[in-house]
């Protein structure tokens, strides 16, 4: 009997949940505590979705049970409530896709956490690792309105206190070019930490209590199996390898310079952003993120705007603006 049971008792759980959903009435929501535990579910899920589709494109049923970590029984439930809800579709090889509903209210959703960890942490003092929880909580009954009175009054902040960028409204999230201190511990290195995971309450404090935190520099001085000790500011320190994995950083600058100092044929990596509010978000819009190759294509006869190329795509600047982003050169002509 053990063979079906669990399945069978999947399915008919997988069905109540279901059938929540579909009771709830659609409309602007409320006040996060009043909103149905269904329904916050359901944008949970859409959130899944949305970065599943950001890191990889079309997905199933299969791997967004997997993120969301429900059993892989209860998958066609979801994606059937999402679906019902008109936040996602079936292309014509039958892949899943979020619909333009869908994107744009999990990119809110992305939004309105984000600056509610931002102020959480600088308004209210919250630790870096209690933000994630509280912020959980109150991105799902801020409406459109609130939300633009909170960036404002946060003064248009381009980051979260994990690192992770916050997007302007409207606008796809900024897609950082870290990479997992894992995969980038060969001895020698020096790094710069940019962003962690903010999942793991305990891990979160145990990082932060160690120096390892949005901006910080590290280098690797020496590397176990399992293990990688570090050399911060502070002094030394021990870091369990996966542990290391949910660090995301990428290479500390030798000589970083201002973006419109650089000639037309050079190649640089992007070490720093600088400023705050609307400029520095126009940036991160960008592609101009910490860790991304940019190329000087060409000048305009007067000099000025410049071209440059970012993640494949051309975007024209003004010295004022390229002197806001630090590089560091990595080819010239």
């Amino acid at each position: 009997m053990g063979d079906w049971l669990c399945p069978l008792l999947a399915l008919v759980f997988a069905g109540l949940w279901l059938g929540t959903l579909l009771r709830q009435p659609r409309g602007e929501a409320g006040p996060a505590r009043e909103l149905p535990s269904a329904s916050i579910e359901l944008e949970d899920a859409l959130k899944a979705a949305y970065s599943l589709e950001e890191q990889a494109g079309p997905w199933d049923g299969e791997a967004l049970a997997a993120a969301i970590g429900l059993a892989q029984a209860s998958a066609g439930g979801v994606v059937q409530a999402l679906a019902d809800a008109g936040w996602a579709r079936q292309d014509a090889e039958g892949q899943w896709r979020l619909s333009d509903a869908g994107s744009q209210r999990a990119r809110e959703l992305v939004r309105a956490h984000r600056l509610w960890e931002r102020y959480l942490v600088d308004r209210e003092g919250a630790p870096l690792e209690t933000a994630h929880a509280e912020a959980h909580v109150r991105e799902h009954g801020t409406t459109s309105e609130e939300l633009d009175k909170l960036d404002e009054g946060l003064g248009y902040p381009a980051w979260d206190p994990h690192g992770h960028a916050i997007p302007a409204p409207g606008c796809d999230v900024p897609a950082l070019a870290a990479k997992p201190l894992s995969d980038e511990s060969a001895v020698g290195r020096r790094l710069r930490v940019v962003c962690l995971d903010d999942e793991s309450a305990p891990l979160l404090a145990q990082l932060v209590a160690m120096g390892v935190k949005p901006g910080a520099d590290v280098a690797v001085i020496d590397r176990e199996p399992d293990v990688l000790w570090l050399e911060l500011d502070d002094g030394r320190v021990r870091l369990a390898m996966p542990a290391a994995h949910h660090v995301h950083v990428v290479p500390k600058p030798a000589l970083a310079v201002p973006l419109g100092e650089l000639p037309v044929g050079s190649r640089a990596r992007v070490a720093e952003v600088r400023g705050g509010g609307k400029r520095q978000r126009r940036m991160l819009d960008m592609g101009m993120v910490p860790g991304a190759e940019v190329a000087v294509v060409r000048r305009a006869s007067l000099g000025d705007p410049v071209e440059y190329r970012v993640k494949g795509t051309a975007v024209a600047m003004r010295r004022a603006d390229a002197d806001s982003i630090l590089v560091e050169e990595i080819a010239h002509g």
